[in-house]
């Protein structure tokens, strides 16, 4: 069943397989050609069956041959083993006194041993001697090494056997005390071979090869006999661990166990010459001494000689990567080493510098950042991380000497600033082509950072030192010290001088005068450009860590606002024209009803808006107007709610007037929308003085609070009090519901859910 099961899975499987050939009639045409196609395919497939097949059958048989040669070579290796156990066997018989040959034997190998050992020990004073001569070759530096090498070698067998012999190991040790003296001679001319490092390098760069080499062939033979120490220590350690567990009881077993592994560490722990620490030590030696000269004396006698002293020594680390650092191993990382150690060096010459700081005048000063800054790029250059090169600038050693320059320059660009200002007050203002006016104090001030930075250039060195704020810091790779020191000095020289001008506008806008006003206004912005300028070319310039320090943003906000208290003090000179305030007093009285106020008023601001707006930016002009209408309607406002005449039908009509004169005035030099804005207040509070019922004084007070959110509600008293013809007992009767809707978050439900019969009442 099984079989003919198969069958017939494999007929549907062959009709589905020739369906997919053949899905459509027209292909039954191509069965020849996939009949042709399928008998190639399997002549290809059995002549590959055929090939595998032989060359299974070749190394099978050749297997088979293998096998048989191995079992004929085993057969005899048994035979030979047979026969030799019978000759010995028999060789025994053979020989009488077995035993006494045999000790004499061993007599006689211990003797040869024993001479061999006593020529050994003869002929060490004779190999000390040799490796002694050696040692004023330099060439034989590694031969005379092992030499020694071997000597100690000597010494430790020997001594290991007679360790049980306390006499005869102190009578061995005279005789490798020559060895020792040798070895003495011998590490004092490999370290002052190590030390002189520098030299070697360029002069005979072989010799400080093989005296690296030494110190390695020191470090392969300290690790050898460490691991042979361990092993042996190991040993002992896990018997010691087997004996506790056979011999502990309950749970003395955990500690015992315990101990004997820390023992074991203990033992581990096993100390060589330590070749390679010795040679970091002698390297740090002469760094110390080339150091030494520059640290105690330049330092504090010639700080022009102490700089070119340290730009000597930082010129050989150039030295040092091109001849020392190939001459090591690379996992010394020999120029990294004395990278660090030139730079702790120089810090700490920094800081003693930085004690003296007050001594130092600023072209001195500058001349240090300038060493610090060649310094940098030498370390750059050489293929130091950035981040390292700048451990001089960023350990805070320069912080005094930062610190006394920005204070100098900042005291006398102060007294500079304050002169211009001084000047600008006595001096009238000039005009621009287009009749604006300035004075010269934004120009001047930014000169004077300018010769700051000029100083600063013409005093540095080769490399260039000084890329600061206007377009002068170098590229972004290097950040130089000269960049922090004048932009810190920039920062503060800027906010000096818009302090001082603050200061000026404290006085009485009257006392300043229309003019300097406008003048003043127009250098802020003038200075806030220029601040800007400043601000871009710094930060496109500083590496991302430092831009984020940098806060140029404030201080260039701080001239618009500047400008801002300017523009609104020009304002208050307006007001404070006698004309002006002859007719603000008459607001809310008769002339003002007569309509001989707002219409007089807008004239004279015409006449002042003419003047103003040829003399300052249009920008700036806008910002005016602004401020000019707020003024306005504050006045406007503020004198509705002093004056004490009722308010009649009259008043509102003119409160109406006078908004329209406002808005037809102000919307030529401003948009509509900002005037409506601004006029809205006095819109609305016509509108509550006006209200004819308790619900829309509710309406009308809500708009206002949408626009005022802190307009009191004492307004809304007040208003009411000043309407003619409602008594000082109803004026309550409106203001209380009111001051219930405000306590209640000015929801107008809430109020009128309390006060139903306030929809219809009348006032």
């Amino acid at each position: 069943m099984i079989a003919e099961d198969l069958g017939i899975e494999a007929k549907e499987a062959a009709v589905r397989e020739v369906a997919k050939l053949l899905p459509v009639p027209d292909l039954l045409q191509s069965i020849s050609s996939i009949k042709a196609d399928y008998i190639s395919r399997q002549q290809a497939n059995d002549a590959q069956l055929s090939t595998m097949v032989a060359e299974q059958v070749e190394q099978a048989q050749a297997g088979l041959k293998s096998v048989s040669l191995s079992e004929n070579t085993i057969n005899e290796l048994r035979e030979n083993f047979v026969s030799i156990e019978k000759l010995c066997q028999e060789c025994q018989t053979l020989i009488e006194n077995h035993d006494q040959i045999k000790l004499l034997s061993n007599a006689r190998n211990n003797l040869s041993k024993t001479l061999k050992d006593i020529e050994g020990m003869m002929s060490i004073s004779v190999e000390a001697a040799e490796a002694r001569e050696s040692l004023s070759d330099d060439k034989e530096l590694i031969n005379t090494y092992e030499r020694l090498t071997a000597l100690d070698g000597k010494r430790r067998f020997a001594l290991a056997a007679v360790a049980s012999h306390k006499e005869e190991a102190g009578r061995i040790r005279e005789y490798f005390e020559d060895v020792d003296r040798t070895w003495e001679t011998f590490e004092k001319t490999l370290w002052g071979h190590i030390g002189n490092f520098y030299k070697h390098s360029k002069e005979s760069p072989q010799t400080l090869v093989r005296a690296v080499r030494v110190v390695e062939m020191q470090e392969l033979i300290d690790h050898q006999l460490a691991e042979e120490a361990a092993e042996a220590e190991g040993d002992g350690a896990m018997a010691s661990i087997g004996n506790a567990r056979r011999t502990s009881k309950d749970g003395k077993r955990t500690s015992a166990v315990a101990s004997s592994k820390n023992l074991m560490q203990q033992k581990l722990k096993v100390q060589g010459k330590g070749y390679k620490d010795k040679c970091y030590e002698q390297i740090r030696k002469t760094v110390e001494e080339r150091f030494n000269r520059l640290l105690t004396e330049l330092v504090y006698e010639d700080h022009k000689a102490a700089l070119e002293e340290a730009r000597v020594i930082g010129v050989e680390l150039g030295d040092v990567y091109d001849y020392v650092a190939p001459c090591f191993p690379p996992r010394y990382e020999i120029f990294q080493l004395m990278v660090n150690l030139y730079t702790e060096r120089f810090v700490q010459m920094l800081r003693l510098l930085s004690d003296k700081a007050n001594e130092l005048t600023n072209i001195e000063i500058l001349k240090v950042t300038g060493w610090v800054v060649e310094y940098q790029q030498t370390l750059i250059d050489l293929g130091v991380d950035e981040s390292l090169a700048q451990v001089c600038s960023e350990s805070g050693s320069m912080d005094p000497l930062m610190n006394a320059y920005v204070e100098r320059m900042r005291a006398t660009t102060r007294k500079w600033y304050l002169n211009i200002l001084e000047n600008d007050k006595t001096q009238p203002p000039k005009k621009t082509e287009e009749g604006k006016l300035y004075t010269p104090a934004a120009v001047d001030l930014f000169r004077i950072l300018g010769e700051q930075v000029q100083t600063v250039r013409d005093n540095s060195t080769d490399v260039m030192l000084y890329r600061i704020a206007l377009a002068i810091i170098q590229a972004s790779s290097l950040l130089t010290l000269q960049s922090i020191i004048t932009m810190n000095f920039k920062l503060l020289v800027m906010n000096d001088f818009q302090a001082a001008e603050r200061k000026r506008l404290e006085e009485p806008a009257s006392e300043i005068g229309l003019e300097p006003l406008c003048a003043m206004i127009n250098n802020n912005l003038r200075c806030y450009d220029l601040a800007m300028e400043l601000s871009n070319s710094t930060l496109e310039a500083l590496p991302q860590s430092y831009a984020e320090q940098v806060n140029f943003e404030d201080t260039c906000k701080g001239f618009l606002e500047v400008a801002k208290e300017a523009v609104h003090e020009t304002v208050t000179v307006i007001f404070e024209d006698p004309g002006v305030q002859e007719l603000l007093v008459k607001l809310y009285h008769k002339d003002w009803s007569e309509g001989q106020v707002t219409e007089y008023l807008v004239a004279t601001f015409g006449d002042y808006f003419a003047d103003i707006k040829m003399y300052i930016e249009e920008r700036s002009f806008r910002r005016f107007v602004e401020a000019c209408l707020e003024e306005t309607v504050v006045v406007y406002v503020d004198h509705l709610l002093t004056q004490k005449n009722y308010i009649k039908e009259e008043t509102i009509e003119r409160m109406r007037l006078d908004e329209e004169v406002l808005m037809d005035f102000f919307r030529e030099y401003i948009s509509v929308s900002k005037v409506e804005s601004k006029v809205r207040i006095m819109s609305d509070l016509r509108d509550l003085a006006s209200a004819e019922s308790l619900d829309t004084f509710t309406l009308v007070y809500t708009n206002i609070l949408e626009h005022q959110p802190d307009c009191p509600h004492d307004v809304v008293e007040k208003l009411v009090g000043l309407r003619e013809g409602i008594p000082r007992k109803d004026a309550k009767e409106v203001s209380l519901p009111l001051n219930i809707f405000i306590n209640d978050g000015h929801d107008k439900r809430i109020f009128l859910a309390q006060f139903p019969s306030a929809t219809q009442e009348k006032v």
